[in-house]
């Protein structure tokens, strides 16, 4: 039992991800296809309300889901020191986990940018594609590892980990109605992204420069 619960916490997180990335472009293109797609202009203004208050909803359950999801990647870490619950399949997955429940969301927001303006925002596109990027180079170097593990995760790592959470919580609360994606807001969060997509960047190199002593998160 003592090391079912940290990997199931983890396989949880692993779940999620796609889960929330999903809640999060239905949040978006419901209201979105209501007010602004081909057949907008034969919408109410009561379809329109209706769509845009389910549209609320599903942006709800994302930013819960994503709270609950995020939660999990601290108490697993917590409930495998405690217990001693350490296991290669929750080595492997957790930053798996972690990589999924940034990227997806990540991903899914440039979609929703690009679907919404017409074109891309390369403020943000540029560091996603960083950090997704970096992530899947290093997860692929660390299953062809002939331990299937690789180094041991750096502090610099759980940092960046750490920001990147924030990024993509960011976006998701703002899309709520009662947030919003105020100037102040998303400078905000569009510098944090810099910065976390920077410490992805140095995190990678650091990786391949010094396998023994640098890892990812």
């Amino acid at each position: 039992m003592k090391m079912i619960i940290p990997n199931a916490l983890t396989l949880a997180r692993f779940l999620l991800a796609p889960v929330v990335a999903w809640l999060m472009w239905k949040g978006f293109s419901i209201p979105h296809m209501a007010e602004f797609g081909p057949q907008a202009t034969e919408n109410s203004p009561e379809y329109i309300a209706a769509a845009e208050a389910l549209g609320t909803k599903y942006q709800l359950w994302a930013a819960g889901l994503f709270v609950v999801a995020a939660l999990t990647d601290l108490f697993d870490g917590m409930a495998a020191r405690a217990w001693d619950a350490h296991s290669k399949f929750g080595r492997i997955l957790d930053p798996i986990a972690d990589k999924a429940l940034v990227g997806l969301p990540l991903l899914t927001f440039v979609g929703m940018t690009r679907y919404a303006q017409g074109e891309f925002n390369y403020l943000i596109l540029i560091p996603v594609l960083v950090i997704v990027g970096r992530d899947i180079f290093i997860t692929v170097l660390r299953l062809l590892a002939p331990d299937g593990e690789g180094a041991p995760v750096s502090n610099l790592a759980k940092y960046k980990t750490t920001l990147e959470l924030i990024a993509v919580a960011m976006p998701i609360f703002m899309a709520l109605p009662w947030i919003g994606f105020t100037p102040l807001l998303n400078w905000s969060w569009i510098i944090i992204l810099g910065i976390a997509a920077l410490l992805s960047a140095i995190t990678g190199m650091g990786y391949l420069t010094k396998p023994a002593a640098k890892s990812d998160s």
